[in-house]
């Protein structure tokens, strides 16, 4: 994009969550990795949750928006 296009536009952050149990939350990772959406390392470390058996990770994506 040219920088004259995007100075009208401001980085908005949007934070996706992943909460369940470790295996499920690791290939959801996994499958938005594999649709190019984020990479790994974007996730934080996969922390337990008050529920036994649940994990959760969060991520933040940044979007130019108007």
């Amino acid at each position: 994009m040219s920088e004259q296009f995007t100075r009208n536009f401001k980085k908005k952050p949007t934070q996706h969550t992943l909460k369940g149990p470790r295996e499920s939350v690791i290939n959801s990772m996994h499958m938005l990795y594999s649709l190019g959406y984020a990479e790994i390392a974007e996730w934080t470390p996969l922390e337990p949750t008050d529920i036994p058996g649940e994990v959760m990770t969060t991520m933040t994506k940044y979007w130019l928006l108007p």
